[in-house]
């Protein structure tokens, strides 16, 4: 039996896939990297990562490319590939590069999500019955959509390796997914976390060890919240946890010197048990905004040995992996939909 991999764009959406997997049944484990993955066994789905939800579509296809070929020196098979239920980032490219790469191979293009009203229509994703390009979506600043129609959107790749199914309801996300198994050859279902569960549900669960045998738990100790995502939202909940459980709340400030901030952060950790480190409201570059809240974080982790951390915006959280030494996560659990936990390992030990 070989085993099976999926891949996502960014890390939210790999943390939304794993959760469908375990859900399923099985272990999930997610190498932040190409090169973080080294082993793959029947018992395992991984789950990798390329971080190509703003990257060019010539970088995202690359990218692609190289997680395939990796998943080829293992014999593993690609079983479900993660887009944006909106159709940002370079989707087209990123299934060109599936079909150079796997030959022969046909596409399950479903990215409807039913459950928060993003469905497909006689070929076009409407969300709120909308067509996609005419809502906020369309006016995204890194990534806009500007086309609706799916064929439209893949026009570039052979028609006859797609299959573009009407979506209006979760049943129909499934019996896509039981018709493509009864047909003959390669196929890999492309779609929204949605699409995730029944493809979950095809493969053959194992008798997978618990992630706690791979990974000890960490201590007991405070817990960082860490607020990367610029939505307005974000604070909303930050302000209303701050105030019904008086965690402490830190705001970065543009030029303020990062030393000081640690050291306010570290005391709220040490004597709270809680600190929130939001990133500041007005926004600056967010690659600078990136590189402050992960040295603020690494350095009062550092400091006092928290090994919690709560983190929003996959960008942060994939950014503060990489700072801690985290070259792995192990999936734990769904707490509720988008709210994933995982177990992982870095400089200073589990987390």
């Amino acid at each position: 039996m070989s085993s099976s991999y999926f891949i996502a764009d960014d890390l939210s959406g790999a943390l939304d896939a794993a959760a469908a997997f375990h859900r399923a049944g099985h272990l999930v484990v997610i190498p932040l990297a190409v090169a973080d993955w080294t082993t793959a066994v029947p018992d395992e789905i991984t789950g990798l990562t390329t971080e190509t939800r703003n990257a060019q579509p010539d970088e995202a296809a690359a990218a692609v490319t190289a997680v395939i070929a990796r998943g080829r020196k293992f014999c593993a098979r690609l079983v479900y590939k993660k887009i944006d239920a909106t159709l940002r980032g370079p989707v087209a490219a990123e299934l060109a590069a599936v079909l150079g790469a796997l030959p022969g191979t046909r596409l399950l293009f479903a990215p409807a999500n039913p459950a928060v009203r993003r469905t497909v229509e006689d070929g076009v994703l409407l969300v709120h019955g909308r067509p996609v390009h005419e809502t906020e979506f369309g006016r995204d600043p890194v990534s806009p959509v500007r086309e609706s129609r799916l064929c439209g959107l893949l026009a570039g790749l052979p028609a006859g390796a797609l299959d573009i199914p009407d979506v209006t309801q979760a049943a129909d996300l499934e019996n896509a997914i039981t018709a493509q198994s009864r047909r003959a050859g390669d196929w890999v279902a492309v779609g929204s976390g949605a699409l995730a569960r029944p493809v979950a549900a095809t493969l053959p669960t194992l008798n997978a060890p618990p992630s706690r045998a791979l990974i000890p738990s960490p201590p007991p100790g405070p817990v960082l919240l860490l607020g990367g995502s610029a939505h307005a939202i974000n604070r909303r909940q930050a302000a209303r946890l701050g105030a019904s459980h008086a965690v402490p709340h830190h705001e970065l400030q543009p030029e303020e010197p990062i030393a000081a901030f640690v050291t306010a952060v570290a005391s709220s950790l040490q004597t709270r048990g809680a600190a929130i480190v939001l990133a500041p409201a007005e926004r600056t570059e967010s690659a600078t905004v990136l590189d402050r809240l992960t040295a603020v974080a690494t350095a009062a982790i550092a400091a006092t040995g928290t090994a919690r951390v709560f983190a929003t915006g996959g960008e942060t959280a994939r950014a503060l992996c990489a700072a801690l030494g985290v070259r792995q996560l192990i999936f734990e659990a769904e707490l509720e939909p988008g709210l994933a936990v995982a177990r992982g390992a870095g400089t200073h030990g589990p987390l």
